[in-house]
């Protein structure tokens, strides 16, 4: 990307439309096929790829699992796709750092790409897995959530992102797609701060918007070719055949049709519900406009959600572990803002931006105080501080995993 948040190329004329397409199974010929029909109304791969630009494909790599399980997004789609990129002039390049809990190292993304098949792919049809595991703090200004990202520095480098999630549902957030899979541009364990300090859904969502924000992908495009229903995103999971590929320029439109496909009540699933009251979309997902095939004729009956959702770090099903897990989820993974006495001029700019209200004046001491249970690290005090008095410091043991770039 040049500039995170930048410009993105324009599509064709149904640019705002989000296509579909069948495809009935995994055969290399049918994907490709499938991949043709959704991205032809969208103005093809030439309308979001410039040659000679190095495009980072973003797929969900959630961890190490066998295609057929549902829980990445199937090799032979992100292959299609590397090689439409490709066709169009440009290089692709296979960029992900894997979910929560699993450290950003060379070593593991290896084994990760081994185990889902992607490196036999990549091998087959000669495209780029990248093994770049350096990182960079990125500002957000625009956030309205988070000002502050640690992103993998693969995505920083490339000149366009394509985002190719995949469809399943998720026991936090009852659905992921599009949006939340640019959650995986954070790196290893850092995605695990964010956890635990965004621990209520509602927050999470918003955060995941600040990313989706931040990288701004030119084209998202969902495998549900076989999709993964019940106690999703991973084993707890079921193969669902969909047999459909989605595409889109907005992420949010991509996951809103996904969910009327599956029949998810929009107002349900945390990250729709967020863009709405943000107005990215009115909510109607049957008003969306789509393309290719009528998205009436893809109804799945009876898909099956979770039984349940996790409400506390969204890393477990049982309460009693999230609560043993919060506080090191909140301290140790994620750094914690704290202002510099002799540096802070008490001016308050931080305690007005803070949404948590966790900044208070301390005019004895002469320097501004966080509270860290209330601080849900969002980095807006750190961004807006006039004098640069506040640092961001890791602690305890993330301060040791730190040091050996582990998170």
């Amino acid at each position: 990307m040049e500039q995170p948040g930048g410009t993105r190329i324009e599509a064709g004329p149904e640019r705002n439309s989000v296509a579909t397409a069948r495809c009935s199974g995994y055969d290399f010929a049918t994907v490709q096929a499938a991949l043709g029909a959704v991205l032809a109304p969208l103005g093809g791969m030439a309308a979001f790829v410039k040659p000679g630009e190095r495009i980072a494909l973003k797929p969900n790599l959630l961890l190490g699992s066998s295609p057929e399980h549902a829980i990445v997004t199937h090799p032979a789609v992100v292959a299609a796709v590397a090689l439409a990129v490709r066709e169009a002039g440009g290089h692709p390049v296979v960029v992900e750092s894997p979910g929560s809990g699993i450290v950003h190292v060379k070593t593991v993304i290896e084994r990760v790409y081994r185990k889902t098949g992607y490196r036999e792919m990549a091998d087959r049809y000669g495209f780029e897995l990248s093994l770049d595991t350096d990182w960079e703090a990125v500002s957000h200004p625009n956030g309205r959530l988070v000002r502050r990202f640690e992103v993998i520095a693969p995505i920083l480098k490339a000149d366009g992102v394509i985002n190719l999630a995949k469809f399943k549902t998720h026991t936090f957030m009852v659905f992921t797609g599009a949006t939340k899979n640019l959650f995986g541009v954070i790196p290893g364990l850092n995605k695990v701060g964010y956890h635990g300090k965004l621990a209520d859904p509602h927050r999470f969502a918003g955060m995941l918007l600040d990313v989706a924000d931040l990288v701004r992908p030119r084209l998202s495009i969902v495998d549900g070719i076989v999709a993964l229903e019940g106690k999703g995103p991973g084993t707890g999971g079921n193969p669902r055949a969909l047999g459909v590929l989605l595409a889109g320029t907005d992420p949010v439109a991509v996951d809103a049709v996904c969910c009327r496909i599956a029949g998810i009540d929009t107002a349900a699933v945390p990250v729709l519900a967020a863009a709405r009251e943000r107005g990215l979309w009115d909510g109607r997902a049957a008003e969306l406009g789509t393309v290719g095939v009528p998205v009436d004729e893809l109804l799945a009956k009876d898909f099956l959600l979770p039984s349940r959702y996790t409400r506390a770090t969204g890393l477990s099903g049982l309460g009693f572990l999230d609560r043993l897990a919060r506080p090191l989820l909140r301290g140790g993974f994620s750094p914690m803002p704290r202002p510099k006495a002799g540096r802070c001029t008490l001016c308050g700019a931080c305690e007005q931006a803070c949404p948590g209200r966790a900044i208070t004046l301390d005019k004895g001491a002469r320097v501004a105080r966080v509270d860290a249970d209330r601080c849900i690290r969002c980095y807006c005090c750190h961004e807006v501080c006039p004098s640069a008095a506040i640092d961001l410091e890791f602690t305890g043991l993330g301060r040791v995993m730190h040091g050996v770039r582990l998170v």
